[in-house]
This record gives C-alpha cells, structure tokens and sequence, in this order.
C-alpha cells in the first residue's frame, strides 16, 4: 500500500473512532449564564468588569464551549455596523475577530471553546480588557455603549482518550457554531 492509500485507511479509522466516541459525549449548560450590562463596557467601569470576569471563569473544568450573544436587543446590523467601523479603523490599535459576512446579523456575536484555565483571560480579550495583539471582540471598543450581552457556557462531556485522541471539543464548537451563526469570529479550522 502506498502512501496515500495510508493515510485514507487512518482517515477512515479515525472517523470511525470519532464516531464512537461521538454517540458516548453529550453538552450541557455548565453554569448560569453571565449578563455583561451595557454600564460595564464604559472605559471607567473596565476594572469592575475585569474583576468580575476573573471571578466568574476561574478554575472552569476542562472542555468549555461558550457563546457571546446579545441581550435585549434586536439592532443587529447597528451592532454589527459598530464593530465594522471599529476593526477597519483598528481602534487603539487592536486585533479584531473576523465579521463573517456569510451569516445573516444575528443576536450571536461568537463562539468559541477554551481548554482549561485560560477562559478568564479569553473572556478579558472579547471585552477588551487584555492585550491589543489576540484577535478578539475587544467589544469595550467596538460595541455600541447602550447594548446588553450574555455568556453562556457549555461543558463537553466527554470520554477519556489514551491513544489516537479526537478533538471532540472542537466538533462540539464546531457544530453549535453551525447551529448560531455568529456574527464575529472564525469557524474552527477542524471542519
């Protein structure tokens, strides 16, 4: 067998592999969800916000999916509009998440998953409240100042894996970003 046909017959292995393990993991919400008023995206309450998130995503499980969506309000395209400007004018020279222009505004913003401890500081870059070079929402920056959002989080319950592992995480990100159509942010490069 050659090469190619090699690498067919792990694809196809691991598929069937992923399939197994598929119909044995189950999501679920994993806390409350967390409403950022709009209040807390104004530059003079940052700290609070930081504070706020430090405390609400510390020491998450493994596995965490989230969205970030709109709380409250229906002005998508305004929403959306604010974020164009704010990325095109890289406002306080920071990196902003992709506008996927495909999907229809919506009441999601994002999706995004996060494996292990560093949910806090993740969560810190979407409001803006970390560092300027992460492509993230940096919404303090580029949200429109009357707008509510929320958090969920989900946790991906899931087998153990020793060998051949399969970023079930990923599909699971995968899958609910399909499902949301997020205004902001990338699709896992997975799929």
């Amino acid at each position: 067998m050659g090469l190619s046909e090699n690498l067919k017959e792990s694809i196809l292995k691991r598929l069937e592999l992923t399939k197994k393990l598929a119909t044995k993991t189950s999501i679920e919400l994993y806390k409350e969800d967390i409403v950022v008023d709009s209040a807390e995206l104004l530059k003079e309450n940052s700290e609070e916000l930081s504070t706020r998130i430090k405390s609400y995503f510390k020491n998450p499980e493994e596995g965490i999916i989230y969205t970030i969506e709109l709380a409250d309000c229906i002005e998508y395209d305004q929403v959306q509009h604010f974020f164009e400007n704010a990325k095109k004018k890289k406002k306080d020279g920071r990196k902003y998440s992709k506008i996927n222009i495909e999907n229809t505004p919506c009441k999601y913003l994002y999706v995004g998953s996060s494996k292990g401890k560093n949910l806090a500081t993740r969560m810190r870059n979407h409001f803006g409240l970390g560092g300027k070079t992460v492509y993230s929402m940096h919404l303090l920056y580029s949200f429109p100042k009357d707008v509510n959002c929320k958090i969920n989080l989900y946790k991906a319950n899931m087998p153990l894996q020793e060998e051949n592992t399969i970023n079930l995480l990923e599909l699971y990100e995968q899958a609910l970003w399909d499902e949301c159509k997020p205004m902001f942010g990338k699709q896992s490069g997975l799929l």
